[in-house]
């Protein structure tokens, strides 16, 4: 999407598409300077971008999700600064990228780093961790860390759909019309994700797993590999649904639910 420019009076707000040279700012501005001294008010004319431009980021992750989420940033330019991972077996996916240990490495290289501003952030934890990637998205923003989109250009992303902060679109999975994810899902490989579907915070799911029109999904809940979801079906928050099953029926919350149809094995104990 081309950049626009905000020219704010009062309560107004104007939005104009930046056309092909900078010399269309200067009539702009030539315009905003004739009403102020028309109106006597003060008009702010500032750049406007729907997502901030970061020069770096950090992955907190440090296995095969942070492998996955690097592949599909190349296209973005953003340079992967560093790692984090609570695990202290756990050794850097790249030669390049110096890993840090849990909150206290984190901290520890917040302090000496002069670049924060400018440092985007995705959470490489998959699974069903989802209150784990929100809980990790909370403490970096705290620090004034900017969540990124991960979104790999072979995706298909409607463009209707609206996608939350921190949530990552892998390769060759579909988002149709009108489709809502909250922040921190991931939409794997190859899944699809039909029209108007909702997605709570910290969902994610598995690669080729599909969902049919109009399915919601509580926060937290994870589809698994190859799983079908018919459409207009509720699926609550901590749900785990098996590989390969269908779901037939709405899923109550704190579920664990596997087989053609699904049904509930156990209680997700770790949930309650």
């Amino acid at each position: 999407m081309k950049p626009m420019y905000i020219i704010k009076f009062q309560s107004t707000i104007i939005l104009i598409r930046r056309w092909e040279s900078d010399g269309m700012i200067h009539f702009l501005e030539l315009i905003g300077h004739l009403i102020v001294r028309s109106f006597q008010k003060k008009i702010v004319f500032t750049h406007y971008s729907r997502e901030k431009k970061m020069d770096e980021m950090i992955f907190w992750g440090a296995t095969g999700q942070a492998k996955v989420l690097k592949e599909c940033m190349e296209h973005s330019n953003i340079k992967l600064t560093a790692l984090f991972d609570n695990n202290l077996k756990v050794k850097s996916s790249f030669s390049n990228v110096q890993i840090y240990y849990g909150k206290a490495g984190f901290e520890d290289w917040f302090t000496k780093y002069k670049n924060v501003k400018r440092v985007g952030f995705l959470i490489a934890i998959g699974g069903d961790k989802g209150k784990t990637r929100i809980d990790l998205y909370n403490y970096l923003l705290s620090y004034g860390l900017e969540p990124l989109i991960a979104k790999h250009p072979t995706a298909f992303i409607a463009n209707t759909v609206k996608i939350g902060s921190g949530s990552q679109i892998l390769a060759n999975s579909t988002i149709c019309v009108d489709g809502r994810l909250g922040k921190c899902c991931i939409i794997n490989t190859g899944s699809i994700i039909d029209h108007e579907c909702v997605l709570e915070d910290g969902v994610h799911i598995a690669p080729g797993a599909s969902l049919a029109g109009c399915v919601h999904i509580g926060k937290y809940t994870m589809i698994g590999t190859g799983a079908v979801i018919l459409p207009r079906i509720n699926i609550g928050e901590h749900v785990v649904v098996g590989a390969g099953s269908v779901v037939t029926k709405n899923i109550t919350d704190n579920c664990i639910v596997y087989g053609n149809p699904a049904k509930v094995i156990k209680m997700n104990r770790n949930m309650l």
